[in-house]
């Protein structure tokens, strides 16, 4: 695939969610004794081509701010042509294309626990023009069978220098030429991420390890004053329960029962599949309350089964329960 294929991919993904307008900034006025008189702020607004400008969201920003296109945001990947094959997996948007992402294939990882486990090699493509976040690359490895996000890369690859970020300002676009060297750097993540996960699927653990792993990760909620209603009660019950089928079904036997990788697996994809599928699903998955418990949960499990945290918390709802099911 070469720089121009990859960029008709580009243009075709984005103009058929209509995400392919002009971000523009427009002047905004206040009403001062009955005349409108300039504010010295600005405002995005997006140009389609058809008819008047539009405001994007009503965000106010100073003449320092300078929106980086939709279209030169994703055009990056056309410096990756030479490193890899980019197929588009999820593109989406919010708040009438305040910003938009995609999550983009740039191939296949290693087979974890050798049982044809595949983790995918995913960069994430976000861009706002809310000033919610700077024009960002993330680094996101993809299980996929049933499509568990592992986002405890993301975390390292901040530490690591491996989340590419790029301000609204007016050096933004300079900067674009520094991004193919740091995407190029994708390939070293993803081998630190194998390793992690091939190192759970090593471990085999035992049912109590298991059941304190799933107890620190889903408590039984308890609110300040009223305690724990009875629907909450139940719901928690059912999310539980599902947890436990999750990780004695492993995948329909793709992967073993008693092994770390299963543990994270199925508590990942119960985070997953107990969330309504929203508008805003997809962004939770990448950079939301999803991505959140993922990172969290991996930090459980390997704190758990690798840093000697195995001292037994009491949580004895969460023992009655499992007792009844596992």
């Amino acid at each position: 695939m070469n720089n121009v294929e990859v960029m008709e991919k580009v243009n075709e993904a984005l103009a058929m969610r209509r995400l392919n307008f002009t971000a523009n900034m427009a002047e905004t006025y206040a009403l001062v004794d009955g005349l409108y008189v300039p504010t010295g702020m600005y405002t995005p607004v997006r140009d389609d081509k058809k008819g008047e400008p539009s405001i994007i969201n009503g965000k106010s920003f100073t003449d320092q701010y300078h929106p980086i296109q939709h279209t030169d945001a994703f055009s990056v990947l056309g410096e990756m042509a030479d490193i890899a094959d980019i197929e588009f997996k999820n593109v989406g948007s919010w708040g009438n294309g305040s910003g938009v992402f995609a999550q983009i294939s740039i191939g296949n990882s290693g087979d974890i626990g050798g049982s044809g486990d595949v983790v995918g090699r995913y960069l994430s493509v976000v861009n706002s023009h809310d000033g919610t976040r700077s024009l960002s690359i993330l680094i996101t490895p993809y299980r996929f069978f049933c499509r568990n996000q592992i986002a405890k890369a993301i975390r390292h690859a901040k530490e690591h220098n491996r989340i590419i970020s790029i301000h609204h300002d007016r050096y933004g676009q300079a900067r674009f030429a520094e991004l193919k060297y740091a995407i190029g750097m994708a390939n070293d993540q993803y081998d630190y991420s194998e390793e992690q996960y091939k190192r759970l699927a090593d471990r085999v653990v035992t049912m109590d390890e298991v059941k304190e792993v799933m107890a620190r990760c889903y408590p039984l909620p308890v609110y300040k004053n009223v305690g724990t209603p009875e629907k909450s009660r139940l719901r928690w019950e059912k999310i539980v329960i599902r947890l436990v089928e999750n990780f004695k079904n492993a995948d329909d036997g793709r992967v073993e029962v008693m092994t770390g990788w299963n543990l994270y697996n199925a508590i990942q994809g119960t985070y997953q599949h107990n969330t309504k599928k929203t508008s805003t699903y997809e962004k939770s998955l990448i950079m939301g309350s999803i991505a959140s418990q993922a990172r969290s949960s991996l930090e459980t499990v390997q704190n758990v089964l690798f840093n000697g945290d195995n001292e037994k918390t009491q949580h004895f709802d969460f023992d009655r329960l499992f007792a009844s099911v596992a």
